[in-house]
């Protein structure tokens, strides 16, 4: 399928038909000077001839032109001084020989040894057409070629004219704009537009021969980390060796190209069957990961592979992208380092996504969310010391929707930065109002999304929520799951610092589910560590989530951090968690999550129950 590379078809056909009028004018004028040895032998004749002769002469002789002359079995008869010029050849080496020997060989994209674009093929009445002319030196020359023959009574070539022009500027740039419209600039893999061209002829070849093809979608699990502390030179450096290790892993007939950022695609020509595929995807996850030496650094990336083949799951490029992508997202959520492959239950959860997303936006318009609030307790003395936030969807059909179904579409869409604002705003305007009603003051802890986390304007969310509901900043606390520190520590530091302006109280949730090292989480500034329920809910038994429970408590009392446990719904729990030194508890041992009316009647209804800021 042949590729135009747009905007520079009008410049193409100008300078072609400047030097098509140049090299017919040369032939022309080649041609009268052959013809011009006929002329006949009279004096007068002979001293027109030979002024004409003399005149035609030096025309050729002096043209910006490359002109040839051969004799009718392609022999070399004349050369003028601007073949000389241009290819460094003497008279000498040329006069004589066959014009055969002027022949180059050229590269083309799809071929290995390249293609002879022989100089024979010229040699006819009328042609017209680009020959790459060998040289005396290293480099040949693209040379824009027309020919015409001189015949004798009997209609037969005596000689050919050969005029050329060198185009080889124009053809090196046609061919940097091609590169740059079909190449990725940076990795020199095929891109989008070129990679779809591929795709498209590999879908039919797959009709005419029954055969088999795979595509896969890859990107980078780290890849943003590495731009933000190591610079975007580390990055490019990155993505060229996941290039180079990419191609290694798949044959010269296979195509590798990169889409944009860290996606990357893979087209895979006759594939048998799944064990075939399965091999090279763990041969590709295999070669990622291995350590990269990046600024001096050992930098170590993982990625996720989605695999779908034709024309089993699908005979359009289109369907066949989709799919891969689908299955992509699937290998994302099994964890690091994983490949699936795209099976038919992945467009009904597609379906099932992009309905729950387009109610989602419907439901943050019609104001179908709100808050519940549950009780965060001190074994102590038994006070409440905070409340944490709770989204909940009441869906007019569906009924209440809890966060585990709609908080990851919202991730993925970018719904939880409005969805995640308006918590943060409503928290803060019903605390402060259960605050006026009841006379005294208790904290509100929120929960923030990784993309809020990332968002360089925070701050002043926070602040703005702070300021237009009136709550003191010593009674909001903002809990970062703790998988967003260890992504991008540098990062998270600065955005930590930048939250801790603000006043706040600043919580690691879930802690012991990332990978935060002690000398880590020592530089942080944090107030609080919360266990999450996983390893709260085996407590008192022995067992590897136990132990997990009772060294993050040491940790949290070593730096002098006060530490929450999550989850607790019994009194061996609540035992274990004292005796180890964790005093704040919160679950539904204390308190179910209520709404706000009922969180006023809870504190309403037994006047002795205290809360402590």
């Amino acid at each position: 399928m042949a590729l135009m590379v747009l905007g520079t078809l009008p410049a193409w056909l100008t300078l072609t038909a400047t030097v098509t009028a140049v090299v017919v004018t040369m032939a022309l004028i080649a041609a009268t000077a052959v013809l011009s040895f006929r002329l006949a032998r009279s004096r007068r004749e002979q001293n027109e001839r030979e002024t004409t002769l003399t005149k035609f002469s030096s025309a050729v002789m002096n043209s910006g032109a490359m002109i040839l002359i051969t004799d009718s079995q392609g022999r070399i008869e004349f050369v003028n001084d601007r073949f000389c010029q241009l290819t460094a050849f003497s008279r000498d080496e040329v006069l004589g020989h066959s014009v055969a020997t002027l022949s180059a060989t050229v590269n083309l994209a799809g071929t290995e040894t390249g293609v002879l674009t022989n100089f024979l093929d010229c040699l006819q009445p009328h042609w017209k057409g680009e020959l790459l002319c060998r040289t005396n030196g290293s480099t040949p020359l693209w040379t824009a070629v027309t020919t015409s023959s001189v015949l004798d009574d009997d209609g037969e070539p005596v000689n050919y004219i050969v005029s050329a022009v060198d185009i080889t500027e124009l053809k090196l740039a046609h061919e940097r704009m091609e590169q740059l419209a079909l190449f990725d600039s940076l990795t020199n893999l095929a891109n989008r537009r070129l990679f779809q061209d591929r795709l498209e002829q590999a879908l039919q070849s797959v009709a005419r021969r029954q055969t088999q093809i795979a595509l896969l979608f890859l990107d980078l699990d780290q890849f943003k980390q590495v731009n933000d502390s190591l610079g975007h030179d580390a990055g490019d450096m990155l993505l060229l060796t996941v290039a180079d290790r990419l191609k290694s892993c798949v044959r010269a007939q296979d195509t590798v190209a990169r889409l944009g950022g860290d996606e990357f695609t893979i087209l895979l020509h006759d594939v048998s069957d799944t064990k075939d595929l399965t091999m090279i995807a763990e041969n590709m996850l295999a070669s990622l990961k291995a350590p990269i030496r990046l600024k001096g650094q050992e930098v170590l990336i993982s990625t996720s592979i989605g695999i779908t083949t034709a024309p089993a799951d699908g005979e359009t490029p289109d369907t066949l992208m989709k799919n891969a992508d689908l299955a992509l997202y699937r290998a994302k959520d099994k964890g690091r380092d994983q490949y699936d492959f795209y099976t038919e239950s992945l467009n009904d959860r597609a379906e099932q996504l992009m309905t729950l997303e387009r109610e989602l936006r419907h439901g943050l318009r019609r104001e179908e969310f709100f808050l519940l609030f549950q009780p965060q307790v001190d074994l102590n003395t038994g006070d409440i010391t905070a409340m944490e936030a709770l989204i909940r969807w009441q869906h007019p059909e569906r009924g209440e929707i809890l966060p585990d179904e709609f908080i990851p579409v919202a991730e993925d869409t970018g719904l939880i930065m409005p969805l995640g604002n308006w918590v943060l705003q409503q928290a803060c305007m019903q605390i402060k109002l259960l605050h006026q009603l009841l006379g005294r003051g208790v904290r509100v802890a929120v929960n923030i999304s990784a993309r809020q986390f990332r968002d360089p304007g925070l701050e002043n969310v926070i602040d703005f929520a702070l300021r237009t509901s009136g709550l003191e900043p010593r009674f909001l606390e903002i809990d970062i799951h703790e998988g967003m520190l260890s992504d991008e520590p540098e990062v998270a530091r600065d955005q930590l610092a930048r939250i801790r302006r603000t006043g706040v109280t600043i919580t690691i949730d879930d802690f012991g589910t990332g990978f935060s090292s002690l000398r880590q989480l020592r530089s942080l500034p944090v107030d609080m560590l919360k266990i999450g329920q996983t390893f709260v809910k085996e407590i008192p038994q022995d067992g590897p989530n136990t132990d997990i429970a009772t060294t993050i408590i040491g940790i949290a009392q070593q730096m002098e951090k006060q530490v929450v446990a999550e989850g607790v719904e019994t009194e061996q729990q609540e035992y274990f968690l004292r005796m180890h030194g964790c005093s704040l508890v919160q679950g539904y041992r204390y308190a179910p999550p209520m709404s706000f009316d009922e969180l006023y009647r809870y504190f309403s209804d037994d006047s002795e129950r205290e809360l402590k800021a």
